[in-house]
């Protein structure tokens, strides 16, 4: 893998690892000492589904915890993140517009 490409990218062990100091997703909110960005990657690394807890997939927690949150809570979370920082993308993003083609293409040996 090269690195300079990944190195970039959040350590979701270190996200996961950093949430187990917190208790509830309203504590990650509260924390002072966290940018949203870094709140942003505790909180979707707790959602993660590599900590669903078994048969109760609508439960999170993070190995060592004592306590599983439900997954709805930590994605409330997240939404009131979206909700104090930049607007939300406008509905129907890039997977919605489809491209336009001009004049329909032969296929090749067709």
């Amino acid at each position: 893998m090269n690195r300079s490409l990944h190195e970039n990218l959040p350590d979701v062990h270190a996200n996961s690892l950093l949430a187990l100091t917190f208790g509830d997703p309203a504590q990650v909110l509260a924390d002072r000492l966290l940018s949203p960005d870094e709140k942003r990657c505790i909180l979707a690394a707790w959602a993660s589904d590599a900590f669903a807890v078994e048969d109760r997939p609508w439960l999170r927690q993070l190995p060592g915890s004592d306590e599983a949150i439900p997954v709805a809570a930590i994605l409330r979370a997240l939404q009131r993140l979206d909700e104090e920082g930049d607007p939300p993308p406008r509905r129907g993003g890039a997977a919605l517009n489809f491209p336009q083609c001009e004049e329909t293409k032969l296929a090749v040996g067709f």
